[in-house]
């Protein structure tokens, strides 16, 4: 059963609420107050408060209590202000008096997300990590358009991820696209929507991605690859809040928080004409930035461990550990491909080695002195008197024979670090034919 916490100063209301959840075996905790109820330092599943407190709002334990969920009890005068409740990210919102039925319900499916609610992801302890998740803190309620910056690899997608946990539109997905992954010609019916006939192939109305992302977070991934023409209808949603569907002359206005994200030099390309200075500038409220895992110190042992414990999990390897020789080259390696290098790196060995120690070897990697990309075209691994060498293209073609009954076409691309393009000119050039029953992406 769950812990809920009672923000009332009404007796009556009190009384009865209380004697309700207790019934159905749930423990009640009172506050009285705004105040009273910041005191409180028990573990909650869920928060019931009344808008008008003698200290002021519920409204303001919204931000105060997140992630855990609140309930908001307004009077019929005060409907405004379940809506205003419920945009700052409020769980659920009944009007006085309270349908005890409803209520119960509803503190059901508030204590069960609340049990379910995701885990910090994004791993690291050096300082630099701490200062980002420091950050991330501050500015995640503050509903203002964010830009990460950082090379490919190094978990811009988490950041964004951690920013809309922690914000207002928590309860709400986040929705995510990669402007580098739609072709151009379509970039603007996902982003936008379409209407009926707008283009061939357009059978009937359709929302796009921001207008879907309403009252939620959207994060566009790589946004220097948008066409300029898509930059200037998102300029519009960022400056008036509106879109205009394909084809269409109507205007929907939507309230989306948007975080953008990119590994380019967007200053080089608003010079170069290739980005629009007053786009950037918009986006550009706040800038955090991703570090390199070069950067990060011990972060990279760490990280190492986190994958091959879970990679190991899931191909049912028995248990594997990292030989000193090979912790050391995992240490001085450079990682050009950041956390996705090593994440990749590490379930080649897994598949590779022999166990239960994953040697220097069993990791491929260059010398630090010489270090290009990991997945250079024609890369091998060095020869042992033990075992045979193995080429990434061998690599690559085990991984796909071994995995493709399990993944589709987009899964198998995202576990190897490349685009959906590539593993079907990989897959045509090394003869291995995608399943004829893969049909669905």
């Amino acid at each position: 059963m769950a812990t809920l916490l009672l923000v009332t100063d009404e007796a009556i209301i009190r009384k009865s609420i209380q004697m309700g959840l207790e019934k159905q075996g749930h423990s009640i905790l009172i506050a009285e107050s705004l105040q009273a109820a910041k005191q409180i330092n028990t573990a909650i599943d869920c928060v019931i408060c009344e808008h008008r407190l003698a200290d002021g709002s519920g409204i303001d334990l919204i931000a105060h209590f997140k992630p855990i969920p609140l309930i908001l009890l307004v009077g019929q005068v005060s409907l405004q202000a379940g809506i205003i409740a419920m945009r700052k990210g409020a769980f659920d919102c009944f009007t006085k008096p309270v349908d005890h039925h409803d209520l119960l319900k509803a503190v059901e499916r508030a204590a069960a997300r609340a049990s379910q609610a995701p885990q910090d992801r994004m791993i690291g302890h050096c300082d630099i990590m701490l200062k980002l998740k420091k950050q991330i803190s501050r500015v995640a309620p503050l509903d203002t358009t964010i830009l990460i910056g950082g090379e490919s690899g190094t978990g811009k997608e988490l950041v964004a991820q951690a920013i809309h946990g922690q914000s207002q539109r928590a309860d709400r997905e986040m929705l995510s696209v990669n402007c580098a992954a739609i072709p151009e010609s379509l970039i603007e019916a996902e982003l936008f929507g379409h209407v009926k006939g707008a283009f061939t192939g357009a059978t009937s109305d359709r929302a796009g991605l921001i207008e879907s992302a309403d009252q939620s977070t959207l994060f566009l991934d790589e946004i220097g690859e948008l066409p300029l023409e898509a930059q200037s209808r998102l300029l519009r949603v960022l400056q008036e809040g509106e879109i205009r569907r394909v084809g269409s002359t109507e205007r929907t206005y939507v309230d989306v928080r948007l975080i953008a994200a990119t590994h380019r030099n967007l200053l080089d390309m608003v010079s170069k004409g290739q980005f629009r200075e007053d786009l950037y500038y918009r986006l550009n409220v706040i800038e955090l930035r991703c570090p390199p895992l070069r950067e990060r110190g011990e972060d990279v042992l760490l990280l190492a461990e986190f994958f091959l414990n879970a990679i190991q999990t899931q191909m049912a390897r028995p248990e594997l550990r990292f030989s000193q020789d090979a912790q050391q080259a995992i240490q001085q390696h450079h990682w050009p491909g950041n956390v996705r290098e090593l994440a990749n790196v590490i379930e080649r060995a897994v598949v590779l080695c022999e166990g239960p120690l994953i040697d220097a070897l069993d990791l491929s990697l260059q010398s630090p002195d010489n270090n290009p990309p990991q997945f250079s075209a024609g890369e091998q691994r060095r020869p042992s008197e033990n075992r045979p060498m193995m080429s990434l293209e061998d690599y690559f073609q085990h991984f796909v024979l071994s995995h493709e009954e399990q993944m589709s076409e987009t899964e198998l691309a995202k576990r190897l670090g490349i685009s959906r393009k590539s593993l079907w000119e990989r897959r045509n050039r090394l003869g291995i034919p995608r399943r004829k029953d893969d049909g669905s992406d």
